[in-house]
């Protein structure tokens, strides 16, 4: 193995380390030694690939963003019918609190730093455009195929980001509030009538 892939799962593995600390422990408290007990390393070895904490936090918020993104590039990009590609696009959006609650939980802790910190800010921010960019070229797609109404394809997208969110944490807070999975097909099903053209 070379240099730089053992570079990089060695990154990996201490984003990853940082995620289940935070997930445990929560953003303000979790110390870079839990972190090093979690991944298996010394502290030095954190220091060497990260310059500080903020820098390690940038690169965990990007992994947890950068994986669902790269989950739903790989579900969509045999699809070509864009009423599919949007329930795709739903289905791992509404599955994420499910299947990595990390993300939320993760996510949530970063949102109480966006007025301290800029830099948070803009990461999350740029994430939030990349889903509703991916989210805006299947509607656009399936409004040049004739199959959904004329609509603001960006417009529409952030209100099926914000759907999506809202429900989801929602029942992060209380899995009691709802049977999810009826929320979860009634909200996808009314998204997609409010497009489909007739």
């Amino acid at each position: 193995m070379s240099k730089p892939d053992v570079a990089a799962e060695r990154k990996d593995q201490i984003v990853r380390a940082t995620v289940e600390c935070i997930t445990k422990h929560g953003y303000h408290n979790f110390s870079m030694q839990d972190v090093a007990r979690t991944a298996g390393v010394s502290k030095g070895i954190i220091h060497y690939y990260f310059l500080n904490k903020d820098d390690l936090m940038m690169s965990v918020l990007d992994r947890v963003a950068g994986d669902i993104e790269n989950i739903m590039a790989t579900d969509m990009g045999s699809i070509t019918d864009p009423v599919q590609k949007l329930r795709i696009f739903m289905s791992v959006g509404f599955d994420v609190v499910r299947g990595t609650k990390e993300y939320y939980q993760v996510n949530m802790d970063f949102w109480t730093q966006i007025n301290q910190k800029k830099e948070v800010r803009q990461v999350i921010s740029r994430h939030y455009a990349k889903f509703r960019e991916s989210c805006a070229r299947v509607i656009e797609e399936g409004v040049k195929a004739g199959v959904f109404k004329n609509v603001n394809p960006h417009y529409y997208a952030s209100l099926v980001i914000a759907i999506i969110d809202g429900i989801s944490l929602q029942w992060l807070f209380d899995e009691t509030v709802y049977e999810y999975d009826e929320v979860v097909k009634a909200a996808s099903q009314q998204i997609l009538d409010g497009l489909l053209a007739r």
